[in-house]
């Protein structure tokens, strides 16, 4: 009987160490749940470096750079693609990590032309080198029914200046509107290319099809000639498409100047 009874004390023993042991391991299994779930995955967000775009509802943004003086950051967003309702300006959402609800830093939100923006916070802010952002309207950022997604921004470079000041924010669009024309400008001078090279395709088919049509009769010689005559047609059509891009380019070259211009300006006050 005694030996009957240590037997049971030691089976409950075992019995206590295996509850124990399952319960461990659930907790454990529970907090790793917990952590996939509900923890910020940098894998979550694509990390937004400088010049890079990004939609925010309706809307698409630049990230135009980020400068920093002895006690503050700007964080500049250029707008790509603006459907910003006047009646429903623009705020922001600043946080380190994207579970968390309202902003972490205070920040002012200054409007510096109709496509462009300033954020403003603290210098200890970028401290990490990124911060999740959203920019929209007071409602599409309203709490957890927020319709804009967070945003990654890498700040892990910013340029030093003196002092962050008016002139600072307007230097920063120059420059923004400066590297943007002179990509527009090699844009516009890569189609023309194209479309010359285009043309002497056109032009040389044609003179093929002439020569096609001098040696045919009826039938053949009459689908040659309607061939001839849609060719004739592409021809005005890249010749049209050929003064077009000219214009285009001579019209960025003279905003290019202007910028450079008005940016001079501002990089010697």
């Amino acid at each position: 009987m005694m030996n009957q009874g240590i037997h049971f004390q030691d089976k409950n023993k075992y019995s206590l160490r295996y509850v124990k042991l399952l319960g461990i391991l659930l907790a454990a299994f529970s907090l790793l749940i917990f952590a996939i779930v509900l923890w910020p995955r940098q894998t979550d967000n694509k990390q937004i470096s400088l010049g890079q775009t990004f939609d925010q509802g309706n809307n698409q943004f630049q990230f135009a750079g980020v400068d920093t003086d002895k006690q503050n950051t700007a964080m500049y967003f250029y707008v790509t693609k603006n459907t910003i309702d006047p009646l429903a300006p623009l705020t922001t959402v600043v946080v380190t990590k994207k579970t968390h609800s309202g902003n972490d830093f205070h920040t002012q939100l200054k409007q510096i032309a109709d496509d462009y923006y300033v954020v403003k916070l603290k210098k200890s802010a970028i401290s990490n080198g990124r911060l999740f952002v959203k920019l929209g309207s007071g409602k599409d950022l309203s709490g957890v029914t927020s319709a804009i997604d967070f945003v990654l921004l890498d700040l892990r470079h910013p340029t030093k200046v003196t002092s962050l000041t008016e002139g600072v924010y307007l230097k920063n669009y120059l420059k923004i509107l400066r590297s943007n024309t002179t990509d527009r400008v090699a844009s516009l001078e890569k189609k023309l290319v194209q479309y010359n090279h285009d043309l002497q395709i056109l032009k040389t088919s044609l003179a093929r099809q002439k020569d096609t049509a001098n040696l045919q009769v009826g039938k053949q010689k009459r689908a040659t000639e309607q061939r001839m005559t849609q060719t004739e047609t592409n021809i005005q059509d890249k010749k049209q498409d050929i003064s077009d891009t000219q214009s285009a380019i001579k019209v960025a070259q003279n905003n290019l100047q202007s910028y450079e211009k008005r940016y001079q300006h501002y990089a010697h006050h």
